[in-house]
């Protein structure tokens, strides 16, 4: 039950959020709005850069550690991405998010979801590779609401 209350929570709040951002939107334009929500992904991305850095102290970034806090880290969002592991790769399958569904709720469309996801995702990822240079990772937005949205992260060999 603690996940699927994480979500709710989460899905709550991206409601609300949605609600201002569309307000904010209103009053500037959705693509200023879009580059000011993209910043926030700077300390997500710092944030996911220590919790692997915190993991592999002394023994050297591999891919079972990445993997292991990348898959951890949605939790506390309510989300349980589907793993896949390659030799160089991790890939999050993410089939239900708090923030799609709550950007929906709050009335915003699925193009306007997708322009933000990818913004934020940018902004997470520079900062991530800017504390773990040898990783380096991108996003494929979900190509319809039903669909999956796809994370991959590589590490460089």
């Amino acid at each position: 039950m603690q996940k699927e209350d994480a979500f709710n929570a989460t899905k709550v709040m991206c409601t609300v959020y949605a609600g201002f951002f569309k307000d904010v939107a209103k009053e500037i334009g959705t693509e200023r709005a879009v580059v000011l929500y993209a910043k926030q992904g700077e300390p997500f991305g710092a944030m996911l850069a220590g919790m692997v850095r915190a993991q592999v102290a002394d023994t050297g970034l591999n891919i079972k550690t990445l993997s292991s806090v990348l898959s951890t880290a949605p939790a506390v969002f309510g989300m349980t991405p589907e793993i896949e592991e390659t030799a160089t790769a991790v890939t999050l399958h993410n089939h239900q998010c708090p923030f799609y569904d709550g950007f929906r709720e709050a009335g915003l469309d699925h193009e306007t979801i997708g322009s933000m996801c990818r913004a934020m995702a940018a902004t997470e990822y520079a900062a991530l590779t800017k504390g773990l240079p040898q990783v380096s990772a991108r996003v494929e937005f979900r190509a319809a609401p039903d669909k999956a949205c796809i994370e991959e992260f590589s590490l460089a060999t």
